[in-house]
C-alpha cells in the first residue's frame, strides 16, 4: 500500500527508550517514530458510500487530487502522514469531523467514517479554523434512502478473510435514523509476516426533530492483536536490500494488542441569520503490549535484531468545541461573523521501552530462534498532559460571485506537564495569537484566484534521551504558511488547480553542548497541480503533481553537521488514477502514485528511490432477485515494487507486497 497506510502501520505505536539500552541513533529513531502518532462536504462523497463501503469510488469522489479516501479506496498525492512534505499527525490540530474540531488519540476506523480528504490549498480557503499544513477532514457515516443490509465478504490482502456488515434504519418520516457497522477480520496477514486479528464495531444516530436541527450520535470501538510492530534502520551508508515479502522477522513471542474508541456528539441548528454548533468527543487508545522489532540492516542484508518491549501505553484525548456565526447584508455584500471556543485535553501515559537482544541474521535467510525473556514486573513509566484553548473569531464578506474574504485570529492557550520516568516533573505553558486570512477572487465564472496566509501552533514533544536535557518539555512552535494559486473550470465537471506553497517551521535539534534546543528552520517550498473530474461521461481522471524544495537552515547546517537537504520528503510527485465505465454494470479503474526519492537522513547524501506504486481493478454489478450484487476485485502493487519509503525520522518503511483484494458485497 501507499506510504501513508504502511506508516499506519509502521509507527503505530508510541514507543519510549531506555537509555542504558539502546545507542543514542536508534534512541532519536524511535522518538522520531513515537511522534508521529503523539497523535461535510456531501458533494466529496460517494453516491452510495455507507451501503457500499468498501467498493466505493474515491476517484469519483475526489474534487482534487490531493487526497481523498472511501471506505478502503484511496487517490491523490497526499495522506495524513505526508501531506507538502509534513506529518499532520504531529501537528495537534489538523482533524475535523464533519466540520468539527477533533484531536484524536486514534483516528476514526470505518466503524464511524465512509472516507476523508486533505484540505490544502482552495479548499483550505473555506475552513473558519486552517492549519498551515493542510487540515484532514472526515465524513461521519450517513445511512441510504431507506432501511437496508449490507453485507461485504472476501479477503482484502494476502489471503486474509474478511466480513463486513452495516444496518440502515430509516424512520418513516426521516426525522431519525441509524447506521451500525461491524468488521471482523479473525485471520489478518500482513507483507511484512505478521499475523492476527482485528475487528471494528460502531454505530452513527441521527436525529432531525425539524429541518433546521441535526443532532448526531456516534461511538465506535477497534482491537487489534498481532505479532508485534517492525521498524528498518540502515546500519550503514549503502541501503539495506528489500526485506522478503511475507517473511515473518519477529521472534515468535512478540505481541502487540491495541484498543481504540472514538464517541461523540455534534449539534447543529439555525435560525434565521444564526448558525450554532457544539461538539464534544472522546478518543482513546489503550496497548496493553507493544513489543516492536527493530532491524539494523547493512548494505549486504545482514540484520542485528533488537525487540523494545512496552509494557503498557494509554491515550486519551478528549475534544470539545462551540461556535455561533451570523449573517447580514449590508453596502451591497453579504458578511458572516462568528466567534468559536475550542478545547483539548489529553493524557497520555506510557512504560519505558525495555530492549532485548534478538539475534544476528541475514535478511535472506531465517531469522534465529530467540527465546521468550523475562519481563520485567515494575517499569517506569511516564505520563503527559495537555491543556488546549482556542478562541476564534472570524469574518468572511462574500460580494456577489466575484469576491471572497475570510479574515480569522485566535487566541491559543497551550499548557503541558510532564512527569518522566524518575518523577521529576516539568511544564510549558504558552499564549499566543494566531492569524489567518484568505482572498477569492473570480474575475470570471471559470477563473478563481486565491491566496491565503495561516499561523499555526505545532507540539514540539519532550527532549530526547540522548540529551542533557531529556525528558525537558518543549515549547510549541509556530508555523506559516503564505500560498497563492489558480484554479479553472475546463468544463462544469472538470477543473484545473495550480498553487504554490510556502511552509516555514523552527525546528529542534541536539547541539554541541548535547542540549536539545532550536537549532535552525525548515522550510518547504513548492508547486502543486490538480486535474480532476470527468473527462466523458463515461470517463472520471484524477490527475496531481507537485514539486517541493525541502530545505533546513540554522546552526548546525552552518556547521556542516547536517544536510541542507530535509529528509523523508520527494521532492517530486505524481499521481493519476482513471476509473471508466464500460457498461452500466461493468468499470475498469487504476491508481498510481509515484513519490520521488528522497534523503534518507540528515546527516549523509544518500537517497532512497523512488516509488511508483500502482493499484489496477474491476467492478461489476448485478442483481439476483431482489439483491443486488457487487464484485470488486484489485490488483495492489500492480508494478511488483520492493524496497523502502524514507521517513523524516530515521526508519525505513517496507514497501507492501503484490496482493489481491477480491470483495462481494450484497445490498438486502
Amino acid at each position: 500500500m501507499p506510504l501513508g497506510s504502511r506508516c499506519a502501520s509502521a509507527a503505530r505505536h508510541q514507543i519510549q527508550g531506555d537509555a542504558s539500552t539502546m545507542s543514542p541513533y536508534i534512541r532519536a529513531c524511535l522518538s522520531g517514530l513515537a511522534a508521529t502518532l503523539s497523535a461535510s462536504s456531501a458533494a466529496a462523497q460517494s453516491e452510495d458510500p455507507v451501503r457500499d463501503p468498501p467498493q466505493g469510488s474515491a476517484t469519483r469522489a475526489a474534487e482534487d487530487a490531493f487526497g481523498a479516501t472511501v471506505g478502503i479506496n484511496q487517490v491523490g498525492l497526499y495522506s495524513p502522514y505526508q501531506t507538502r512534505g509534513f506529518d499532520l499527525i504531529s501537528t495537534g490540530g489538523a482533524f475535523r469531523i464533519d466540520g468539527f474540531y477533533f484531536h484524536p488519540a486514534a483516528l476514526p476506523s470505518d466503524a464511524l467514517v465512509s472516507g476523508s480528504s486533505i484540505n490544502v490549498g482552495i479548499a483550505a480557503t473555506a475552513l473558519d479554523l486552517s492549519s498551515p499544513t493542510g487540515v484532514v477532514g472526515y465524513r461521519l457515516r450517513e445511512p441510504g434512502a431507506r432501511t437496508s443490509l449490507t453485507l461485504t465478504a472476501g479477503t482484502r490482502g494476502f489471503g486474509s478473510p474478511s466480513l463486513e456488515t452495516i444496518a440502515d434504519v430509516v424512520s418513516g418520516d426521516g426525522r431519525w435514523d441509524l447506521t451500525a457497522y461491524g468488521f471482523a477480520s479473525p485471520e489478518e496477514k500482513w507483507a511484512t509476516g505478521q499475523e492476527g486479528s482485528r475487528y471494528d464495531v460502531g454505530a452513527v444516530a441521527r436525529w432531525m426533530p425539524g429541518p433546521a436541527t441535526r443532532l448526531r450520535l456516534f461511538a465506535g470501538i477497534s482491537g487489534d492483536t498481532h505479532d508485534g510492530d517492525l521498524a528498518v534502520l540502515p546500519q550503514d551508508a549503502a541501503n539495506p536490500p528489500p526485506l522478503r515479502v511475507r517473511r515473518h522477522y519477529a521472534p515468535d513471542w512478540a505481541r502487540t494488542r491495541a484498543t481504540t474508541t472514538n464517541l461523540g456528539a455534534l449539534f447543529e441548528h439555525r435560525w434565521g441569520d444564526w448558525t450554532i454548533g457544539a461538539s464534544a468527543i472522546r478518543s482513546t487508545r489503550n496497548s496493553p503490549r507493544t513489543d516492536t522489532t527493530v532491524l539494523e540492516i547493512d548494505g549486504a542484508g545482514l540484520a542485528t535484531s533488537t525487540v523494545y518491549h512496552t509494557d503498557s501505553a494509554d491515550i486519551r484525548s478528549d475534544s470539545a468545541e462551540a461556535k455561533a456565526f451570523r449573517s447580514l447584508g449590508l453596502l451591497g455584500a453579504r458578511h458572516r461573523i462568528g466567534v468559536a471556543v475550542r478545547q483539548r485535553n489529553s493524557v497520555s501515559r506510557r512504560a519505558d521501552a525495555v530492549a532485548f537482544p534478538a539475534g544476528r541474521f541475514d535478511i535472506a535467510g531465517v531469522p534465529v530462534a530467540v527465546p521468550s525473556p523475562d519481563f520485567p514486573d515494575d517499569v517506569p513509566s511516564t505520563r503527559d498532559q495537555v491543556n488546549q484553548r482556542i478562541l476564534s473569531a472570524t469574518y468572511e464578506l462574500s460580494a456577489g460571485d466575484a469576491f471572497e474574504l475570510r479574515l480569522g485570529i485566535h487566541r491559543n492557550r497551550y499548557e503541558k506537564k510532564v512527569r518522566n520516568a524518575l518523577g521529576a516533573q516539568s511544564a510549558q505553558l504558552d499564549k499566543s495569537w494566531l492569524y489567518s486570512a484568505s482572498a477569492l477572487w473570480n474575475p470570471t465564472s471559470k477563473l478563481h484566484l486565491f491566496a491565503s496566509y495561516v499561523s499555526g501552533l505545532e507540539e514540539s514533544g519532550l527532549a530526547p534521551d540522548a540529551a542533557l536535557n531529556r525528558g525537558e518539555v518543549l515549547p510549541p512552535v509556530e508555523a506559516r504558511q503564505y500560498e497563492v494559486g489558480v484554479r479553472y473550470d475546463l468544463t462544469p465537471r472538470l477543473g484545473l488547480i495550480l498553487a504554490g506553497f510556502d511552509i516555514r517551521k523552527p525546528i529542534y535539534g541536539l547541539r554541541a553542548d548535547s542540549i536539545y534546543a532550536p537549532v535552525g528552520t525548515v522550510r518547504h517550498r513548492g508547486v502543486e497541480a490538480s486535474l480532476t473530474g470527468q473527462l466523458t461521461p463515461t470517463t472520471t481522471l484524477v490527475l496531481g503533481a507537485n514539486l517541493v524544495r525541502p530545505r533546513i537552515s540554522g546552526e548546525q547546517v552552518d556547521a556542516g553537521i547536517v544536510n541542507p537537504v530535509a529528509p523523508g520528503v520527494s521532492r517530486f510527485n505524481g499521481t493519476i488514477a482513471v476509473e471508466q465505465k464500460i457498461t452500466d454494470r461493468w468499470s475498469v479503474d487504476g491508481y498510481l502514485l509515484y513519490e520521488g526519492k528522497r534523503r534518507r537522513d540528515s546527516l549523509g547524501a544518500t537517497e532512497v528511490a523512488g516509488v511508483p506504486f500502482a493499484i489496477l481493478g474491476t467492478r461489476y454489478d448485478w442483481t439476483a432477485g431482489k439483491a443486488a450484487l457487487s464484485l470488486r476485485v484489485q490488483l495492489v502493487n500492480a508494478l511488483d515494487r520492493k524496497g523502502y519509503y524514507a521517513t523524516p525520522y530515521g526508519p525505513l518503511v517496507p514497501i507492501s507486497g503484490q496482493h489481491m483484494r477480491i470483495l462481494l458485497t450484497t445490498r438486502l
